[in-house]
Order: structure tokens, then C-alpha cells, then sequence
């Protein structure tokens, strides 16, 4: 399976309330589903279902949200539908259902496992951006007012050329949005109640679905956990924080382990003068000096890494650079999604307006990260800056009130979603349970006994394991590590 203000909080509330007013119009949205085979996978059952481009639209323009289906092996000892809401923003729940089955042989038997495409991305409508556009990014390091006006420009050209090519989806890619699409999903499907798994950014999705649709969470678990109440400063440091703890852990794995090819050294002293070369120009891959690597480059490979984590692999990449040597196993280059900041803008806006407040989060990130210098989110966030859009769903603290209580799991050194979101979220849902995984990595489900049998045991029987609990770290090997991946 691994692969805000009050007046924003405001706006979202009234939003909510017109949509719940025409709620009753979903009914003509929702046909049965037509279940055909997948053309890539004849074990994996594919459908459509329409949805509303615009829900504070109902009866205007649709779109096709696309979704899938993995039958319960066991159709006796049935429980329901259980939703897996994949990360990103912008991973294809479709693919990773024709991929593999994400979860445990005993969930597969209770339970039909369906998941969809989130509107904009895969088969559902997908957003279409001039790539070489995309690929020619501006330098994101602060460099004074002409490099932060420069910034803008590139982030307004890039949504109005998005726009231009696929029309108004691109301002209806939220998480709203898409809980109110997966809540249509649910009565196609005819269930009263769903039960549901976000990993990574789909855990946004799952808390705004149990915000929306209370009385329709069976189950809720969130692994990995995204945090949506931060402003931009705790935002922008608490992901820097999270890359810099996991530097720090992959800092100890190679004082202790032989296999780390760094074994001996001061890991930070080669990385930071890694930085340096890569800052003045002078860090390129191996026997390339055509394919120069950048500073923010060489950032964002390393927790790119960490997700794994694949340590031994990173520590022969690092030494390869340093000594310009081929590397004896290249790390593999991390997943990309076609321009998934644009579903990003949709819930989440830094409130920045000058090259001065710019510099100084900079500042402030680098304070934080001292190796690493920036996190996921700051290589991230900086698109949303001037982005030619309204906020659909402003940053607050979700207000969930389901009756189902709400299991949270979340590794003690996730390089994304650090454990201090995890704690966050915990105090912000009163029926919540944190599972702490005291490893390494984003995603937990699958990383242990414990992990898996825990989150097993509460989607089958509704019991969350007692406050407090922690599953033991596994260390990690090449054969138990995840292919990278830069975002949520």
C-alpha cells in the first residue's frame, strides 16, 4: 500500500450551509453504478459517477469522477465499503487499486475496498498544464523583489494556462469538494454508512468528510496526518522541523551502521557542503556536468528518501556526489503528479505579499532545518502565492462530531507530516485516538504487526487500541523501504 481566520472559517460554514440547503438535488447525480471489469486489471471492477462541477451548483455542469472497486473475498462475512482516499494532493486511488490490494487479507474479506480518482487528476476530468511550462520553474530561494515578483507572474501564468487548457475545474480541486464527491460515491454505492482511510493528504479529505457528513462515518482512520489549521509561519517551520528530524535520525542510523557509506563522517558536514556546491552552481550528477542539481534539488531528494526511509541508499547517493563518483545504486527518482500545487491553492493560501515577509519564512525555515534548510511544504507552498483563485477551503480546525470514534496514526519521524501534526489533530477531535509509530517513514498501516493489526481491529470491531499506545520501530532495510515521493 505505501506508495485558519475566523472570517475564512466564516466563509467555509456558509459555503456549507447553502450546499446542505440543495443536498436533496444529489439524488438525480447519483445512478446505480455500472461495475465493468478494468481494462488494465479484470480482478478490479471500474465505474464512473457524475458529480457537480461546482457544488454550491448542483444542477449546473458535471464532471465524471472516476472509481473502483476490489469485492470482499468473502461475501458471508460482509461489513460494508471501505473508502481509501489516496495522498497527494492529486494520487490516483484507481491506480492503487489495479496495483495491488492496499490492505490486509482480513480486510479484503469483510469489506468491498473502493477508492476513486480526486477530480482534476487520473481519469476524473484530470487538469492538463503546459508541461514544459510546469518544468521551468523559477528558483524558490529568496533573491529580492524582482525574484519574488517573478514568482508571482510564474504562478499566474501557470493556473491561467491550466484554465485556458481544461476549463474551471481548476478552481473546484479542494477537499470539500472532493469529500462531497466520495459522500455521491456512497449513495451510488447505496450505503448508509461508509467506512473510510486517508493516507498523507487524504487524511484533509476524510476530515472534511467527517466534518460534512458526520452521521455518515462507519470509521474514520487518518495516517500520516495533515494538519489544516496552521497559519503560513507554523506551517512553513513546522514542515522544515519534520525533514530536519528525519536528517537527524538518518544522521544516527550512519554513526551506528557499517552499510551507511558515510559510516565514520559527519553526515551534516558532507551535506551541508553538498548545499554549498549545488548553491554556487557547482553540484551536478555524476560524470554529468550537464544535469546540474540545485540546492533546493539536493533538499528535496533527501526527504524524498526519507519516506522509506531508504537510508543506505541515500547515504551511497550522497558520497557518490561528494566524490563524483557513480553511485553503486542510484536513488530512484521521486513520483511526480501533473501540477498538484493547483489542487493545493484550493485549501490552502500563504498569506505572503512581499519579498521582505517572503525572505524572512525563508529565514525562519532554515532556522528550523539547519541541514536541510526547507520541508515539503516549502517547496510547495510558494506556488499558491498571488495564485489567480478564490480559497474554496480556508484553513481552521475541523469540527467533527461523528458518533464513530476516529482512530490517528502517525511514525514518531515522518519527513511530511510531522508527529507534532499528529498531536494536533489528536487534541482537535475530541473522539480521536493517536497510534504512535516510534520509527521512521509516512505511512504506518502496513509498517508492523502492531500497526496493521491495530488499524484492522478497529475498522472490523470499532475498537481503537487504548490512549497511548505505541508499536515498536522497525529498522529499515532496502527491501522494506518505499519508492520516494515529494508532497503528502
Amino acid at each position: 500500500m505505501r506508495r485558519g481566520s475566523a472570517s475564512g472559517l466564516g466563509v467555509l460554514i456558509a459555503a456549507t450551509a447553502t450546499l446542505a440547503a440543495s443536498a436533496p438535488a444529489l439524488a438525480e447525480l447519483a445512478p446505480q453504478l455500472d461495475w465493468r471489469p478494468c481494462p488494465e486489471n479484470a480482478q478490479v471492477q471500474c465505474a464512473t459517477v457524475q458529480v457537480p462541477l461546482d457544488w454550491a451548483q448542483p444542477g449546473g455542469e458535471t464532471i465524471e469522477m472516476a472509481v473502483a472497486r476490489r469485492p470482499a473475498t468473502d461475501p458471508g462475512a460482509r461489513i460494508g465499503s471501505l473508502v481509501y482516499m489516496p495522498g497527494g494532493p492529486g494520487g490516483t486511488g484507481v491506480d492503487a487499486l489495479l496495483h495491488e490490494q492496499p490492505f490486509s487479507a482480513e480486510l479484503a474479506s469483510r469489506f468491498d475496498i473502493v477508492s476513486y480518482d480526486p477530480r482534476g487528476f487520473g481519469r476524473s476530468n484530470p487538469l492538463q498544464c503546459d508541461a514544459e511550462l510546469v518544468a521551468d520553474a523559477p528558483d524558490i530561494r529568496p533573491g529580492g523583489p524582482a525574484q519574488f515578483e517573478e514568482m508571482r507572474r510564474y504562478n499566474r501564468k501557470v493556473a491561467d494556462d491550466c484554465r485556458r487548457r481544461t476549463g474551471p475545474i481548476i478552481d473546484h480541486m479542494d477537499t470539500v469538494s472532493v469529500a462531497r464527491d466520495i459522500d455521491a460515491f456512497r449513495q451510488a454505492l447505496g450505503e448508509q454508512q461508509i467506512s473510510l482511510y486517508g493516507i498523507s493528504y487524504g487524511t484533509l479529505t476524510g476530515q472534511m468528510y467527517a466534518e460534512n457528513f458526520p452521521e455518515r462515518v462507519r470509521a474514520l482512520a487518518l495516517d500520516s496526518v495533515f494538519d489544516h489549521s496552521l497559519d503560513t509561519r507554523a506551517f512553513f517551520t513546522t514542515e522544515a522541523a519534520a525533514a530536519e528530524d528525519s536528517f537527524r535520525e538518518f544522521e544516527k542510523w550512519c554513526a551506528q551502521d557499517q552499510q551507511c557509506a558515510l559510516h565514520g563522517e559527519d553526515v551534516g558536514a558532507v551535506f551541508d557542503e553538498l548545499y554549498k556546491r549545488a548553491d554556487s552552481g557547482e553540484l551536478h550528477q555524476p560524470g554529468d556536468p550537464g544535469k546540474p542539481i540545485g540546492p533546493v534539488e539536493l533538499s528535496s531528494g533527501a526527504f524524498g528518501a526519507f519516506y522509506g526511509p531508504d537510508w543506505q541508499n541515500l547515504a551511497a547517493q550522497l558520497k557518490a556526489l561528494r566524490d563524483q563518483e557513480p553511485a553503486p545504486v542510484a536513488l530512484a527518482e521521486p513520483e511526480t503528479i501533473p501540477y498538484n500545487v493547483a489542487a493545493f491553492c484550493n485549501d490552502w493560501r500563504p498569506e505572503i505579499d512581499s519579498a521582505e515577509q517572503y525572505a524572512e519564512e525563508w529565514r525562519k525555515q532554515n532556522e528550523a532545518a539547519p541541514h536541510m534548510r526547507v520541508g515539503v511544504g516549502g517547496t510547495v507552498a510558494w506556488g499558491c502565492i498571488d495564485w489567480p483563485a478564490q480559497l474554496q477551503n480556508p484553513p481552521h480546525v475541523p469540527q467533527i462530531r461523528t458518533e464513530a470514534p476516529i482512530l490517528i496514526l502517525n511514525a514518531l519521524h515522518d519527513p511530511a507530516t510531522g508527529y507534532n501534526w499528529a498531536t494536533n489533530v489528536d487534541s482537535q477531535i475530541e473522539q480521536a485516538t493517536l497510534l504512535t509509530y516510534d520509527g521512521w517513514g509516512h505511512g504506518v498501516y502496513d509498517r508492523s504487526e502492531c500497526t496493521t493489526s491495530a488499524a484492522d481491529r478497529y475498522f472490523v470491531d470499532g475498537a481503537v487500541p487504548p490512549e497511548g499506545t505505541h508499536c515498536a520501530a522497525v529498522p529499515p532495510t532496502p527491501d522494506n523501504t518505499i519508492k520516494p515521493y515529494v508532497g503528502w
